[in-house]
This record gives C-alpha cells, sequence and structure tokens, in this order.
C-alpha cells in the first residue's frame, strides 16, 4: 500500500514538473542575415568570432540586442530591439542582426535604458509585457 501511494505521489509531481517546463520554454533567438538595427549603437567592440557578441552583449546592463559585421569582425551593441524599433530594422548586406539571447533590461525600468513611450516598451518585451492596454 505504501508503494502504491508513494508512486501515485511521484506521478503527480512528474505531471506538474511537466506543465511548470511546458509554461516557461527555454527562450532563442535566430539571427537575421543581411539586417541590422540603425541608429542604436552604443559600443563597438572586436570578436574573434560571431558568438563571442552573445557575451559581450550579456555583460552590458543595456545591450538590447546587437549587429555582427561580418567582414570587420566586429560586433555593434545596441540599446533597442528590432521589435522596438521596426522602423530602423534595415538591410544591410554586411551585417546580421541578434537579440540578446538572455537577461534583456527592460527599457524604462533603469535610467541608463529610458524608453521614449509606453508604447516602445510594449513593442520591445512582446508577449512578455505586463499591461496589455
Amino acid at each position: 500500500m505504501a508503494w502504491n501511494s508513494s508512486f501515485l505521489i511521484l506521478l503527480a509531481c512528474l505531471y506538474l514538473m511537466n506543465l511548470a517546463i511546458a509554461k516557461n520554454p527555454c527562450k532563442t533567438e535566430v539571427n537575421v542575415p543581411g539586417m541590422a538595427l540603425k541608429g542604436f549603437v552604443f559600443k563597438k567592440v572586436p570578436v574573434s568570432a560571431p558568438h563571442v557578441c552573445d557575451i559581450t552583449c550579456e555583460r552590458e546592463t543595456i545591450c538590447q540586442s546587437y549587429n555582427y559585421v561580418i567582414g570587420e569582425k566586429y560586433c555593434e551593441l545596441n540599446t533597442r530591439t528590432k521589435e522596438a524599433r521596426p522602423e530602423n530594422f534595415q538591410p544591410d548586406d554586411l551585417r546580421f542582426y541578434m537579440g540578446r539571447i538572455s537577461g534583456r533590461t527592460a527599457l524604462g525600468s533603469i535610467p541608463e535604458l529610458p524608453a521614449l513611450s509606453c508604447q516602445e516598451i510594449k513593442l520591445s518585451e512582446g508577449k512578455d509585457s505586463i499591461s496589455k492596454r
């Protein structure tokens, strides 16, 4: 009898863990070749390989995304995303664009990263935005 109840408790725990994992899948980003976010570069950093841009961006509190300059091997760290500023997301054959993969600071949440409007914050945060108004 004790074995049956332990087994049922284990099954219930596994079921609940599955629900929690399904609600919070890992975030991923895909680079966008031939596109770049223009007008929001705050730092240019030479790198040995494109993946170093991810690490560099994650070390900068205000980094929201980056452009990688292919031929010259450097990153342009941006204070905005293509979602927040779609009008500034433009074709550029020499670059690819990448959003920050994790730990991005929300626009307007710190003085160093002011937002111009609530709409800009909503566009930047997308479905993760708290306010739906």
